[in-house]
This record gives structure tokens, C-alpha cells and sequence, in this order.
């Protein structure tokens, strides 16, 4: 198994960090749909993770099933701005 780079494995360490004081931060499920549980529990990337992973201006603080809505309705979710093209500003 190949290792991660020292630089991934940074920024791996700074999101860790990152993700924890949001989450503190935004306990509150800011999607509000799909069978919401309203803790937060997940960080979902509105612009994918890439070069957007400690982005948090990209960030939503959402629970488990409304993440997984998120993630399988992606025309849906755009149209409610839960994600966004990562062409655009």
C-alpha cells in the first residue's frame, strides 16, 4: 500500500482540524431535508473537495441522510445552491 504524500498528509491533518471546529461551530444541519435528523455531522464540500478541501466558504454543515440526498439528487441539489458548479465563483 502506497503512502500519502507529506503534503497530502498535511493537508489531510489541517482539514481533520478544520472539519472539527466547524461542525462545532455549525451544529445544526444548515440542508433541512430528506428525513433530517438537524446535528450536523458531516462537511459537504459544495464545490467537491479537490482544491476546495479546506475551502470552508464551500462549506455545508449537514446530517448523515440529508449528505446522502445531497450527494444521489445532484441537479436537485444544485437548483437548491447544496452544490455548485466548480466553475463558477
Amino acid at each position: 500500500m502506497k503512502k500519502v504524500s507529506n503534503k497530502l498528509a498535511q493537508q489531510q491533518r489541517e482539514y481533520s482540524k478544520l472539519r472539527k471546529n466547524w461542525l462545532a461551530d455549525h451544529p445544526m444541519c444548515q440542508a433541512k431535508i430528506n428525513r433530517c435528523t438537524l446535528k450536523s455531522t458531516d462537511v459537504h464540500h459544495k464545490k467537491g473537495r479537490g482544491k476546495y478541501l479546506l475551502d470552508v466558504s464551500t462549506w455545508l454543515s449537514v446530517c448523515r441522510n440529508c449528505h446522502n440526498w445531497i450527494e444521489t439528487h445532484p441537479e436537485d441539489s444544485k437548483e437548491l445552491g447544496f452544490s455548485i458548479s466548480k466553475n463558477k465563483k
